[in-house]
């Protein structure tokens, strides 16, 4: 495969802790180096991160976090939103400060790294995936984090004037795994954010908590069907790689050995086949939109440790020394 290293980084709100530690484990302590990054939601505030080579402040920015009145600010309560006709149940005027002081295009640029963002037009329904040559990164790392109904819209204009509404790209897109495809690296690590699904046969009484949970079901839904054809994937090329070993071991020369894989490598650059790995947190420590101080703490260590219990497995994956 042509390319270096992709890394796609899953939605999943306050849970992006956990990728925090992976990325800290991987990047800053095992010296990983990514040429491309995909983020949506959390997963795009980490992925600018590394776009910027600044894992070191992504960690600051996760451990300073004191509660969630430095991410977000109630409006009175769901039932005042909607009375009021407000656009969202929280503002998030914390959250923008802290990534406008966090992520620079010009930062992000000269580093030489490509950088996906997922956002979602709710105004036209359009999916767009914002690349690292777009202006003002900042407001679309929020765009990508406007979970609604909790958070509100990004607003921008066209050319026309007319009102455009960005909203999480978790809504068509919780783990931008296809927007790498196109750059063709030579295998793809996604590191998502959420554990997989609970079914805790619990009561959800309120309208956050019901909202919550269905933005939960929801999102999980579409994570497992964006990486639905991961293990088939991985099969077919340890098949591939399997069969060049037979030929090989027939006594065929080289080139009687391209010429008998040429039809099946075709086919797998044609379809962007990449080998892949995925890394997820066991259980949930918490709610989407719960920052609390010490369990992100536990939840970033929790990300450093499922890199060192399974190192030998991903650094043979990722091709670099153990």
């Amino acid at each position: 495969m042509a390319g270096g290293l992709g890394l796609a980084l899953s939605g999943g709100g306050a849970h992006g802790a956990f990728q925090v530690g992976v990325l800290d484990e991987l990047i800053t302590r095992r010296g990983i180096d990514f040429e491309s990054i995909a983020g949506t939601s959390t997963g795009a505030i980490q992925a600018a991160a590394v776009a910027q080579n600044s894992v070191d402040e992504l960690l600051a920015f996760w451990t300073g976090i004191t509660g969630p009145d430095d991410i977000y600010k109630s409006r009175g309560g769901p039932l005042w939103a909607i009375i009021t006709g407000k656009d969202s149940i929280y503002s998030v005027g914390p959250l923008h400060e802290l990534l406008r002081n966090a992520y620079h295009d010009e930062r992000i640029r000269a580093t030489g790294k490509n950088l996906r963002l997922a956002v979602v037009n709710i105004t036209t329904g359009e999916f767009r995936t914002i690349a690292e040559s777009t202006d003002n990164l900042a407001d679309w790392v929020l765009a990508s984090a406007a979970q609604p109904p909790f958070f509100p819209p990004w607003i921008t204009h066209d050319i026309q004037a007319h009102k455009e509404q960005w909203v999480d790209g978790g809504v068509k897109d919780v783990t931008p795994y296809n927007s790498l495809l196109q750059l063709k690296p030579r295998a793809i690590l996604c590191v998502r954010a959420e554990a997989p699904l609970a079914h805790p046969r619990k009561p959800y009484n309120s309208v956050v908590t019901i909202g919550l949970r269905s933005v939960e079901l929801l999102t999980r839904e579409v994570a497992d069907s964006d990486l639905a054809g991961v293990e088939l994937v991985n099969d077919i090329l340890r098949a591939a790689a399997a069969q060049e070993a037979k030929l090989v071991a027939l006594g065929l020369t080289p080139e009687q050995v391209t010429e008998a894989m040429a039809p099946l490598r075709e086919r797998i650059d044609r379809y962007a086949l990449i080998p892949t790995m995925v890394i997820e947190p066991a259980t949930n420590l918490y709610e989407t939109i719960e920052f609390i101080p010490e369990l992100l703490l536990q939840n970033i260590e929790r990300g450093r440790e499922a890199v060192r219990s399974d190192w030998p497995n991903i650094a043979s994956f990722l091709g670099v020394p153990e």
